[in-house]
Formats: structure tokens, sequence, C-alpha cells
């Protein structure tokens, strides 16, 4: 039988073990490709991609963000579901499988600034901080790109000493789906445009309410236009798929900088009107 020495150094042991898996735990976790999209004037959202790399044995969890740059940082699921992206908050967290690399890109999961307290302009970098349940809290810079950026130009690694820059993160092939969320104070949209190049779209459209919930609505209309390019607007009626979803389809004549915009019948009489840019390769 153990006397209660023997019971001491054992807990001792026991705790030093403890208190030293946090340091080895936080280097395990590495963060990197940390960026976000430019944001038009006005904008109260946001979405932030990066790579997060689980070099140990054990998972993590990702179980919170912050921001001095918005409100509120939320993360975000996305799925598809009868050919629509769904969209929702994951409230337990993102799991990180050891010896694994999760990514968070457009169009899949991602980090969602919400509340933004001016919009993201190009070239800046907005610092977040992410909480991990075994790492701890780890400080990430984003790196704002173009509004149709498809990825980061750099490497920004926050767990590590710097190193040289990472080569360019591979684009995006042109006939990818371009997808954008449309934040109003009324209403949300998650829009996804295949293929992402000029020619016939299709423009498939997911409603929620303020909530983040989906929303059923009575229509939807679907505007894009070029100025710079001189076309449109041109503006079509979508039909249902679903209760909250639509879809239609159009004709973007040119690549460059397009402007969206969505007009949403919630009812007889109440109409709200939502826009982002987008970009057609």
């Amino acid at each position: 039988m153990l006397n209660r020495f023997s019971k001491i150094a054992l807990i001792a042991a026991a705790l030093t073990a403890f208190l030293g898996s946090s340091p080895a735990a936080a280097l395990d976790i590495a963060v990197k490709q940390a960026w976000s999209r430019a944001t038009p004037k006005g904008a109260k959202v946001a979405g932030g991609y990066l790579a997060i790399e689980n070099r140990g044995i054990q998972p993590d969890r990702l179980l919170a963000a912050s921001s001095s740059a918005a409100a509120k940082v939320e993360i975000h699921q996305m799925a598809l579901q009868d050919g629509i992206m769904t969209m929702r908050s994951l409230d337990d967290g993102l799991t990180i499988p050891p010896d694994a690399t999760v990514t968070l890109a457009p169009g899949g999961d991602h980090i969602m600034f919400v509340g933004l307290n001016a919009p993201f302009e190009e070239g800046q970098h907005v610092p977040v901080s992410l909480n991990f349940e075994r790492a701890g809290k780890i400080d990430v810079n984003f790196e704002v790109g173009s509004v149709g950026a498809k990825g980061p130009r750099l490497q920004i690694a926050s767990t590590e000493p710097a190193a040289p820059a990472a080569s360019p993160a591979p684009v995006a092939s042109a006939g990818e789906p371009f997808f954008t969320h449309i934040c109003g104070t009324r209403v949300m949209a998650n829009v996804t445009i295949s293929p992402g190049r000029r020619g016939p779209i299709e423009v498939l459209v997911q409603i929620e309410d303020a909530d983040e919930k989906p929303l059923a609505v009575d229509a939807l209309s679907v505007t894009v236009s070029n100025p710079e390019k001189a076309i449109g607007p041109v503006t079509a009626a979508a039909e249902r798929v679903t209760a909250d979803s639509w879809r239609v389809h159009l004709t973007a004549a040119a690549s460059g900088k397009w402007s969206l915009s969505l007009g949403i019948d919630l009812a007889k009489g109440d109409r709200v009107d939502i826009a982002a840019p987008i970009l057609i390769e």
C-alpha cells in the first residue's frame, strides 16, 4: 500500500505532466495562410479562410474566435444539399484530427466576421484570436486580398518562427463555382455561381433570416451588371428549388468584377434588396 508521501509524489508528478501538456499542445497546432477578401462599403460581414495543421497525436478542436475588427466571429460549416449550398454555425467547434490539416476555404467551412467595424480593404491585416480546446489561444493576422481573391498571397504562421513566404496557393480553375455570402439587416443569402467564368451561369441562392435560419419567401429576382464593361443590368426571376432555395440561369458576357443584387419578396408589399460584388473569370 502506498504511504502518504508516495501518494503526494504521484499527485505532484501527475500535476506536473498535466501542466506540461499545454505548451506541447500549443506546438502541435500550426495556423497558416489566413486570409480574407475585401468587402464593399457598408458590408457588415466577411469570410475568413485558413489552414490548420495538427502535428500531434491527439485531436484538437477550434472552439471559438474573436477579433477587434468585428462584433463577433463565428465558425461556419458549409454543406451541399440538393444542389444548394447551406451554412450553419458550429456551436461545438471544428475538430482538427491528429496528423492532419483542415483547410477553411471559399465555398466550404470558414470563419465569419459578423458586425464589421469597417469594411475590409485590400492589403489590410485583420487580427484574430483563435481559441483551441488543447492548444489554447493562438493569435493570427488575416491578410485581406481583392474582392475576388482565390487564396492568400503569403503564408502567415503564428505558432512557429518566421519562415520564408510560402509558394503562392494554386489558382482555382475558372470553371469552379464562385461563392459569396450576402448579409442584410433582415435577410441573408448564400449565393453560388456555377461555373465561375464568363458565359452562361447558374445562380443558386439560399435565403436565411437574421439568425441564419432557413427562410421561405414569396419570390426572388436576380440582377447582374458590369458597369466597367457597360453591361446590364439584366434581371431574371428565379425558380423555387426548395422552401428556402432558388435557382436562375443568366449570362455573364465578360470576365471581371460584376455586381449581383437580389430582390426578395418576403411577403406581399414587403420587399428587401441586398447586393454584393462577384468575380467572373
